[in-house]
Formats: C-alpha cells, structure tokens, sequence
C-alpha cells in the first residue's frame, strides 16, 4: 500500500521545490540519511543517480536512486531505488500553491525481496513515523529559511 506524507510548508512552491530538488539537502532534514551524492554533479534530471547511506532498524544502508521524470514547471518528479533492499521501491513528489505557501506531498511505493516483503507492512509503518517526523523537520527548516531554500539546482 502506498505511503503518502503531506505538509503545509509557509514557503513559495520555487523555493520548496529547488531545495527538494538539491538532493545534497536530504541529510538535512532526513533524520537517518547520513549521506546523499547527486551523481552527475548539477541540476536533478532525468538519469540523475544519488548514493545514500541511511541508517535503519536493519543497520546501515548503502542504495541508490535514480530521477526517472522532471517536470519543474508543474513542480513535479518521481524518482526510484534501483541498487538495495528495496529495489524498485519509487516515490512521486509534487509541490503545490496553498495559501501563502506551499503543499508538500510524496506517495512513496515500497517494494521488497522474499523474505523482506513478509516484514513489508511492519517496515511501512516505521516509514510513516519517520517521513511524518521528517516532513516536520523540513518544515521547519524552510520556514525558518534553510541557507539553501530557493537556490537553483
């Protein structure tokens, strides 16, 4: 079943947008990612890989993602797992106008190998607790006006 996290962020939709998209951020507002290499170096497009290391219940994971579509005019992207566990596992974020700021909303689709997949509801729960904290964190990062939030990228 699909994970869907959403925040109001009191910043405009460039702004939220350009630090999503600036994935070298990730470690600032993600809790258990330790380190996040866009690779090539330079705007996020199609083909973009980042290497993360993120530390989990299961120790720590060494993965890669792969942008597999940009649409910045409509503030939209999808990226997916290609090395790991959870290869295959994609998420597709979007940032709206509402208000004065911004919607945030990743719908993250886990995927996992037998015999991670019998542990998959029980992994997709700690996943919602922590993208719930961490949206929060984000949150307040840019409303506070993280050094980086609508730098181009």
């Amino acid at each position: 079943m699909p994970i869907v996290t959403e925040i109001h962020v009191e910043r405009p939709p460039e702004a939220v947008t350009a630090y999503l998209l600036d994935y070298a951020n990730e470690a600032r507002w993600q809790h258990n990612v330790s380190e996040a290499v866009r690779e090539p170096p330079g705007p996020a497009r199609v083909g973009t890989r980042v290497r993360k290391v993120r530390r989990t219940g299961m120790g720590v994971q060494r993965f890669v993602t792969e942008v597999v579509a940009v649409d910045r005019a409509a503030r939209r992207w999808s990226d997916r797992v290609v090395t790991g566990t959870f290869r295959d596992t994609t998420g597709a974020w979007s940032v709206d106008p509402e208000g004065i700021g911004s919607r945030v909303r990743l719908v993250a689709d886990m995927k996992a190998p037998w015999p991670w997949k019998l542990l998959l509801p029980l992994i997709e729960r700690f996943a919602r607790k922590d993208l719930a904290a961490e949206f929060q964190t984000l949150k307040r990062l840019l409303e506070n006006g993280a050094a980086t939030a609508g730098r181009p990228t």
